[in-house]
């Protein structure tokens, strides 16, 4: 029965970590913070994994025209 507790623990854990997440405004999803989550489980750098995620939005905003909430310079 414990892992049964461990699950609604891991659970709960995750749901505090996306509310964290959106009172931060990092723009993850729960499928994105997951994938994140699971990295850093399996040795991944958290500095550098949040060094990409932060170029990533970078370009995808480029690629969409926005820059800092400003449309058109």
């Amino acid at each position: 029965m414990a892992s049964g507790g461990s699950r609604v623990d891991a659970q709960e854990t995750f749901q505090i970590l996306m509310e964290m997440s959106q009172l931060l405004n990092t723009g993850l999803d729960e499928t994105t913070l997951a994938l994140c989550v699971r990295l850093c489980e399996n040795g991944a750098n958290p500095e550098a994994l949040a060094k990409v995620i932060i170029e990533l939005q970078r370009v995808k905003r480029e690629e969409t025209g926005q820059t800092n909430g400003v449309s058109g310079s």
